[in-house]
């Protein structure tokens, strides 16, 4: 796909009807999450809802301090393409990850965001991308609760922001400098993925590409702490 500007990803895909829903509306990224909880899905089941997910749409694998052989099996298989780590892993996991995984294979790393320097620290570790959510305690994701993006360092590594995006605040998480902006339970409605909740989102975010991009430079900059 070769939309401009900010790209989408759609997570905690669970059912064939939310494949539909994605391959109607074609999001950038589609989420399987292998952690526990409500959206957790196995191997097979994620390889099921794969051969039904357009080709075009990457698949993103989220785990929380997973062994990584689990991880490999499902990079393996041709399921995920890209792994986002969730949980406390650190560099060390990291390092050993990437050197089982083919040459360029992206990782993105989340971070638990309760201050600044959270997210200025992380630029140093071996990911290819990060992710931004909020710190919630007990909690590795899907609060559903936004943090103060005016924190958000300038941030060279490209980065996804998640937690607590809807329809309602979506422009302003556009002015961010987030590469990707991650959605999941604002896209349901009683706990299962709503194909209107999908469309209207994505349709916001790319009709609002071609202002947001004249404004998003300087308006990022406005949000990053002045030095």
């Amino acid at each position: 796909m070769n939309f401009k500007g900010k790209k989408i990803k759609i997570c905690g895909l669970t059912r064939r009807e939310d494949i539909l829903a994605v391959n109607t509306w074609k999001p950038d990224y589609a989420g399987f999450v292998f952690a526990p909880g409500k959206r957790r899905i196995t191997g097979p089941k994620a390889q099921e809802l794969r051969e039904l997910l357009l080709q075009e749409i990457p698949a993103v694998g989220v785990f929380v301090n997973s062994p990584i052989d689990d991880i490999l099996s499902l990079t393996g298989n041709g399921i995920i393409d890209l792994i986002q780590l969730h949980g406390d892993e650190d560099r060390d996991y990291m390092m050993e990850l990437k050197s089982c995984l083919a040459p360029g294979f992206p990782v993105i790393k989340a971070i638990r965001v309760r201050q600044a320097e959270d997210m200025k620290k992380a630029e140093d570790l071996p990911a290819d991308f990060l992710l931004f959510d909020t710190y919630t305690k007990g909690l590795y994701g899907g609060s559903g609760k936004t943090f103060d993006w005016s924190m958000i360092p300038d941030i060279k590594k490209p980065w996804f922001l998640a937690g607590g995006i809807d329809s309602t605040n979506v422009r302003q998480a556009m002015k961010t400098k987030a590469f990707c902006l991650d959605l999941s339970s604002s896209v349901e409605t009683e706990g299962k993925k709503d194909p209107q909740k999908i469309k209207e989102i994505i349709q916001i975010v790319r009709s609002e590409q071609p202002c947001q991009k004249e404004n998003l430079d300087s308006t990022a900059d406005n949000l990053s702490p002045k030095h």
